[in-house]
């Protein structure tokens, strides 16, 4: 099994759980800025309703932007905690590289096949960040 984390917008993250290539499941969670409050809570609840362990899983993908500055690492520091927890690869991905599901799965089982050793995604900025409030 393999985890897919995409926490790149700013109004909702999905996770996939994927056996196979062709063989997944996804999990839409809506929440405007709050992914930190909900994405380890949603994984934990997806990976119990499959009646899978953490240990069970065999790699990590997570999309590795672009998209918000705080939405974006929060998915790849789960994910990088999570593979470093595990022992497991962790695969980075960015958005442009996919352009639905089934490629985004299918990437990712690829790129996990070829990466034996755990690795750290990097997250992927297009432009600065603006992590302030605007001036009136």
């Amino acid at each position: 099994m393999i985890l897919i984390i995409n926490t790149t917008s700013n109004d909702h993250l999905e996770i996939i759980l994927a056996g196979r290539p062709a063989d997944f499941k996804v999990k839409k969670i809506p929440g405007k800025f709050n992914q930190a409050e909900k994405l380890l809570p949603a994984i934990a609840k997806l990976l119990a309703a499959e009646k899978i362990k953490p240990e069970g899983l065999k790699a990590i993908g997570v999309v590795v932007g672009p998209g918000g500055f705080t939405s974006v690492r929060i998915g790849v520091a789960a994910a990088n905690g999570l593979g470093y927890g595990l022992r497991v690869p962790v695969v980075g991905i960015k958005s442009a590289e996919f352009s639905d599901q089934r490629e985004l799965v299918a990437k990712i089982f690829a790129r996990a096949k070829s990466s034996a050793k755990s690795k750290l995604a990097r997250p992927f900025y297009d432009r600065e960040p603006n992590i302030t409030m605007a001036k009136k």
